[in-house]
């Protein structure tokens, strides 16, 4: 079992401004990232695709803007990763698909690609990822799982779909990362990680230049050590953009001015416990404990009123899911290129979804989902268990256990914004996550609250050892 190590650890955050005051630079940032692929890669799995030359070509020239006094934004020079399923101009867009690594490149990069690009970033590589994006163990017979690197002795689940952007980060390939969440993609593999990742709602950042899944249900977000970086993270990508309308009526906000605006009274509803559900014995420990850190910040803690269903909301998600993913990747599901039989069975499933049960289906969620946000009106956030488990051994995993997204897909499903912060290590050692939910598009909230754990504690600098 892999144990973790605090000492010399530094996130996105602290990265950038060694940047920026001259201790550290862009080639000796980007050189430890592709000496840890080099070292580890094969095993671990991260990437689909890595671009060292590049890569390396972008920091030289960061460091030598830096040394004229000149900086391209508050990423520059930080070596970042992006998910399999965002076009970079030249380069095959697989979406973890053996059928789509034979398609001609994209011949234009997606706009969050661009905006990272344009915030300084060093892009390092396309991360790894369930095929088609459908999926919450993160495997994929097709491609290749990634590895958690937590435990280096047994191959555990690292979470999905945004499996590889989280072991990049978790491994030291990356500082950051780019994944998507449609049901919970980057707050399952960030909490089975040890990593900060944000569910955005849905038109803070622009979904265009990307593969979908679903149309409906599909975000772009942050991954990476801290909510601070998440904040520098989200201040480069998000914003209106003309080439996704769903982007044009949210207003942009600065994240990084807001981190310290821990709110006054803050009021944090917390289920009942018969409504999450069985858990592994260290989960709710973990949980009570972030708790206990918030309550001693005078915010208050209470039961929900009203019970919550997260079987009935994951299964509705389900649907959704299911339905537009078949028309998006159904043929390629359907192809004899070797693939992982579990994502594509999930895609094809959508073929025996009727369309007016389909039609019903989003009917119902628009009504649900309005009268689920007034319940805001009660509170604050929702704080709960981001997962029931920790990371399990993938050659035990049952694909038709759905545990990873039990507790995630209620927030896809209503429209909500969500943050998966570390709370913690089970007795193996392996990352424990509470998720906190809040109102569509109060990403600033659920930044600061986080960023207000992590100032309290240290589970977020905690690193997996054995890597160096």
């Amino acid at each position: 079992m892999t144990k973790y190590g605090i000492k010399d650890s530094f996130d996105l955050w602290e990265a950038a401004a060694r940047i920026k005051d001259g201790r550290l630079s862009s080639a000796e940032l980007t050189q430890n990232c592709l000496s840890q692929i080099s070292l580890h890669g094969a095993k671990l799995g991260a990437f689909s695709e890595v671009f060292a030359a590049k890569a390396m070509a972008v920091a030289q020239a960061r460091d030598a803007e830096a040394k004229a006094g000149s900086f391209v934004g508050p990423l520059h020079g930080v070596p970042v990763a992006v998910k399999d399923l965002l076009d970079i101009e030249g380069h095959v867009t697989a979406a973890g698909s053996l059928t789509r690594s034979s398609r001609a490149a994209a011949d234009s990069t997606a706009t969050v690609v661009r905006r990272l690009v344009g915030a300084g970033a060093v892009i390092i590589g396309k991360a790894s990822l369930v095929e088609f994006a459908f999926g919450g163990w993160g495997t994929n017979q097709g491609w290749g799982t990634p590895w958690n690197p937590w435990d280096l002795d047994v191959h555990r689940s690292p979470g999905g779909s945004s499996s590889g952007s989280a072991v990049a980060v978790a491994a030291g390939m990356a500082m950051g990362a780019i994944g998507t969440d449609t049901g919970g993609s980057i707050r399952i593999p960030s909490a089975f990680c040890g990593l900060t990742g944000l569910k955005v709602t849905e038109g803070r950042v622009s979904n265009s230049g990307m593969s979908f899944v679903s149309r409906t249900l599909d975000t772009v977000g942050p991954m990476a050590w801290s909510a601070r970086d998440l904040a520098l993270l989200l201040d480069a990508i998000h914003g209106p953009d003309p080439h996704d309308p769903k982007t044009l009526r949210v207003l942009p906000e600065n994240f990084t001015s807001a981190i310290n605006d821990f709110p006054q009274n803050l009021r944090i509803a917390v289920p009942r416990s018969e409504d999450l559900g069985d858990t592994d014995a260290d989960v709710m420990p973990a949980f009570w404990k972030a708790l206990d850190v918030l309550s001693r910040l005078r915010a208050s803690t209470f039961e929900m009123g009203e019970s919550m269903d997260f079987a009935a909301e994951q299964e509705a998600t389900g649907t959704i899911i299911a339905s537009e993913a078949y028309a998006e990747c159904g043929r390629d599901a359907e192809s004899d290129i070797a693939g992982d039989p579990a994502s594509r069975g999930r895609v094809l499933k959508g073929a025996s979804i009727p369309a007016h049960r389909y039609a019903a289906a989003l009917a119902e969620r628009r009504v649900r989902r309005a009268s689920f946000h007034r319940r805001f009106e009660a509170f604050d956030l929702i704080a709960m268990p981001t997962l029931p488990i920790s990371a399990r051994p993938v050659d035990a995993l049952d694909e038709n256990d759905l545990s990873p997204s039990r507790l995630t897909r209620f927030a896809s499903y209503f429209g909500l914004c969500a943050i998966a912060v570390p709370c913690g290590f089970d007795a193996a050692g392996l990352p424990l996550s509470i998720q906190l939910v809040a109102a569509p598009y109060r990403e600033r909230l659920l930044i600061s609250v986080a960023h207000a754990i992590q100032l309290q504690t240290d589970w977020h600098l905690a690193r997996p050892s054995g890597l160096a």
